[in-house]
């Protein structure tokens, strides 16, 4: 009985020593094919993950992998394959794999079964990328009543990602509430104030503002609200249409271009702050009183400057000028 136990063991511990070499080598394996996809070697990389995949079929990391390049690589059907091949196994990577899978069924033009995808994922995980890809998939769809739900749901659960607030600025342009669509535009350019699509949206953003307010000559200023019906900003409207108009008062000759943006945001935030009152929900409670309270510190200016990076040097140099007022604001965000 002795003799047998040993048996047992010896056998036990070489089959643990050949698992867990196996384990290494995927890792090992993994991690090379990771650097080749974030050179944008799709097929090498793709090429490695198959070897991994030949040592364990059913290496959740693996098959995660390998559908994140495929889908990478526009390849949407092998990378539903793995992806779907992650969520069967069950053993790891789920939440990234619901995403993955997610992702090749929307980018497919499979729309429901993303959004079956995404909501499956949810019961599970509670998670910001879940939330943002169901909005961006209702949002495909046209579904701009629930893309917002699941946008405000994604910024909740994580304030910080971008690309969330970009989204819901998106939902609200094609709703055609202007306020809605700014100011998840004045959130997204604080998180990401100089890539390229910073860039993009700060114009957008500007646009928004002179919506409506054409100059005819020198001292007459047309001026077209929009009706959209918004239950929440319609008050608002008007107002934002007049802080543009005023740039052409006498008071404020010779102000920079610059100078009347922040001059203009101070003014809106103050309105909308002022406006709240017994206001309650999302858009009051989030985006309101983060501005309202920014504008109350006077911290509007540095804020303005600051959005406004993708401008370029003119930017810069105030921001060097005056980096006392832009520490104190960056201050009081990490408060």
């Amino acid at each position: 009985m002795k003799n047998f136990n040993l048996y047992f063991f010896c056998v036990l511990a070489l089959n643990f020593q050949i698992i867990s070499g196996q384990v290494d080598k995927i890792a090992d394996l993994v991690k090379q094919g990771i650097d080749h996809h974030d050179r944008g070697e799709f097929d090498q990389a793709i090429e490695i993950y198959q070897n991994a995949l030949a040592i364990d079929e059913n290496s959740s990391l693996a098959n995660y992998e390998i559908a994140y390049t495929y889908l990478s690589n526009n390849q949407y059907e092998l990378a539903e394959k793995y992806s779907k091949r992650v969520l069967d196994l069950k053993n790891g990577n789920l939440l990234e794999g619901y995403i993955a899978y997610g992702n090749s069924l929307d980018l497919q033009g499979k729309n429901k079964k993303a959004i079956q995808a995404y909501e499956e994922g949810l019961k599970t995980f509670d998670n910001y990328l879940l939330h943002y890809n169901l909005a961006m998939a209702h949002y495909n769809s046209e579904n701009y009543d629930k893309a917002s739900e699941s946008a405000i749901n994604a910024i909740l659960n994580n304030s910080s990602h971008a690309s969330s607030h970009l989204i819901l600025s998106k939902i609200m342009v094609n709703k055609n509430v202007r306020i809605k669509a700014m100011l998840p535009l004045y959130f997204f350019l604080m998180i990401e104030p100089n890539s390229e699509r910073a860039g993009i949206e700060y114009k957008n953003l500007r646009n928004y503002l002179a919506y409506g307010v054409t100059q005819k000559d020198n001292n007459n200023v047309d001026i077209t609200v929009p009706m959209n019906g918004d239950v929440d900003f319609g008050a608002a409207e008007m107002m934002i249409s007049l802080l543009k108009a005023s740039e052409n008062l006498e008071k404020n000759e010779g102000k920079s271009d610059m100078e009347l943006f922040a001059d203009n945001n101070h003014k809106l935030f103050k309105i909308l702050g002022e406006l709240k009152k017994e206001n309650t929900g999302f858009w009051w409670d989030f985006y309101v009183t983060f501005f309202y309270d920014m504008a109350k510190e006077n911290l509007t200016t540095p804020y303005s400057y600051y959005i406004s990076l993708s401008k370029g040097q003119e930017v810069l140099d105030w921001l060097d000028k005056n980096s006392n007022d832009f520490e104190r604001f960056s201050g009081w965000l990490t408060e």
